[in-house]
């Protein structure tokens, strides 16, 4: 719970999402302090990018319904450029090294995400807007409950121009959560979710036209049993695969025409939560997972098998005092063994309103294939990188309706994988540390809703902004309408290309209520037309990336 977690943790509400018309997972994370998620690639369906607590995107793991999606060779940036916000019941960022409780690939911290449970009696919408350059979006869901039986069922399609030329982009997805109580203990359920996506010179890495598809599913089978009042005991189950094409030609590059990637994995684990005493709780658990990897720059058919185990005990030393602490052990086939830790506090000052969190603890990252053994530079020789990182933060409430957070925080990160022609281990520490604030609440009995989130950020890896910083405001004038202004800000950086000028963005949403059954809504975004660079990688040879201008968008549920 939120009394007893020492690390720091934003959650996102999906329905205020889409009340301000964020649709997009990778807009939605910039809400939590700490996080810029974009894309320096390009626009809509482009490779996203996720940079927490001046991290890169390597160094943040992604949890989707119980199943560790990201790994050494499996990135993020499919995922994160494809995930919408619209079929999702629940998102949690967790910030910080997260190694004793995730495992590796979580030195910043770890994206927690979950399909929703069906609810209420049977009941479904459908979703359809429309705007700037050429875009269409529709999305339907259909969900309820049936005696012990709950379901979730959603699917969608989009597609857009971009505002960018040759630059097209679609996408159909869907989403399925189907769960039954067996009897008095047994709870179990199935998940779906599968996405298949094309577009156009979405890719520039390459200076040229190109053609890509992306294809990926997730399937999970869970059990949870309450054994009794005192122990609960879970079981998963999860497959995910995610193929990628893109093809070019260049007569002038000596690259290949195509490029390729392909990940099968699968995981097995459980979780045993036992309260020992009243004020003592364990948690352990075991996991196994394989994963096999082949792409156009590595050799064929690589298998990675990783398995391991981990408890934590959550100690509540006095009253309004918690501790905590967590240990996790697991062998890596191709990196063997390694052992991650975390200790943490936290104290509720019941009557003033006050929490005080404290926390340190370690993660890795291990090598990828394409760092291990790729045909450019792969080096078999690296050895993880490995980080100790530790935070102190305040949450206050204001009254009854506001709270002010603010988190400082440090990563040392070492023997960091760099390149220059190869793949090499950099000798000494990286440091990224900064200062996290959030600011929420409302006014007028909730007529007046606010959130801020700033991001100051003193050293940080790829030149990221040391100012970042989202906030957003909407006042509901009566009951059936909502007008709400929102606007981002990133100072100068270059995401290690080329120096990008500082920006400001903003945008206006509004809903009205039109009847029982039917709600309109319109959007405006980069409402000044700002013209601004996502990235900026000329000294590789590549055209700087632009953003997008004014977009009006409109539709109804």
């Amino acid at each position: 719970t939120a009394s007893t977690v020492t690390s720091a943790v934003t959650v996102l509400d999906p329905k205020e999402l889409e009340s301000q018309g964020i649709f997009q997972l990778r807009d939605a994370l910039n809400a939590s302090p700490g996080v810029i998620s974009t894309s320096t690639g390009g626009q809509t369906g482009a490779l996203g990018n996720l940079f927490i607590r001046g991290t890169t995107t390597n160094y943040a793991q992604l949890v989707v319904d119980g199943m560790r999606l990201n790994d050494a060779n499996n990135l993020l940036g499919h995922f994160l450029g494809s995930a919408r916000t619209n079929d999702v019941g629940n998102v949690e960022i967790l910030r910080g090294p997260q190694g004793a409780i995730y495992g590796g690939e979580s030195i910043g911290g770890v994206v927690w995400m979950e399909t929703p449970h069906g609810s209420g009696s049977p009941h479904g919408s459908t979703t359809v807007e429309a705007g700037s350059f050429d875009s269409f979006a529709a999305h339907a869901m259909f969900q309820g409950e049936s005696g012990q039986l709950s379901y979730y069922l959603s699917g969608g399609y989009e597609e857009t121009d971009n505002d960018a030329p040759r630059n097209h982009f679609q996408q159909a997805s869907s989403a399925l959560r189907v769960e039954g109580k067996v009897d008095s203990i047994w709870t179990v359920g199935t998940t779906f979710r599968s996405i298949d996506s094309s577009g156009q010179d979405l890719d520039t890495s390459i200076n040229q036209d190109s053609d890509s598809r992306l294809m990926s599913d997730l399937s999970t089978v869970y059990a949870v049993g309450k054994i009794s009042d005192r122990w609960t005991t879970r079981f998963h189950v999860g497959y995910y695969q995610e193929s990628y094409d893109q093809n070019y030609t260049d007569p002038s590059s000596s690259l290949p025409s195509s490029y390729f990637s392909d990940l099968r994995a699968g995981s097995v684990s459980t979780d045993q939560e036992i309260t020992l005493a009243d004020n003592l709780r364990l948690l352990a658990g075991a996991f196994s997972h394989q994963d096999s990897f082949e792409s156009t720059y590595s050799p064929p058919d690589q298998k990675h098998d990783r398995y391991g185990a981990h408890t934590s005990l959550e100690w509540d030393l006095i009253e309004h005092l918690t501790a905590t602490g967590s240990l996790r052990w697991e062998d890596y086939d191709t990196d063997g063994q390694k052992t991650t830790w975390r200790i943490g506090s936290i104290y509720n000052f019941v009557s003033t309103g006050t929490r005080f969190r404290s926390s340190i603890g370690t993660s890795f990252r291990a090598p990828s294939y394409m760092e291990l053994f790729s045909n450019y530079g792969g080096n078999p020789n690296l050895t993880p990188e490995s980080a100790l990182g530790w935070e102190f933060g305040v949450e206050q409430k204001i009254g009854n309706h506001h709270t002010l957070e603010a988190t400082w925080f440090k990563n040392q990160i070492s023997d960091q994988i760099g390149y220059n022609t190869a793949y090499y281990n950099v000798a000494g520490v990286s440091t990224t540390d900064g200062l996290e604030l959030g600011l929420r609440g409302n006014w007028l009995e909730n007529a007046l809703n606010y959130r801020l989130a700033w991001t100051y950020l003193r050293h940080s890896l790829s030149d990221q902004p040391r100012n970042a910083a989202t906030a957003s405001i909407d006042w509901k004038p009566t009951a059936k309408s909502l007008i709400g202004i929102g606007a981002s800000h990133l100072s100068e950086h270059s995401w290690g290309g080329d120096p990008i000028a500082s920006y400001t963005l903003a945008r206006l949403y509004s809903s009205y209520q039109l009847t029982d059954k039917v709600k309109l809504n319109a959007r405006m975004e980069n409402v000044f037309d700002k013209s601004y660079q996502l990235g900026n990688f000329t000294n590789y040879g590549d055209p700087a990336v632009e953003g997008a201008g004014t977009g009006i968008y409109a539709g109804v549920t």
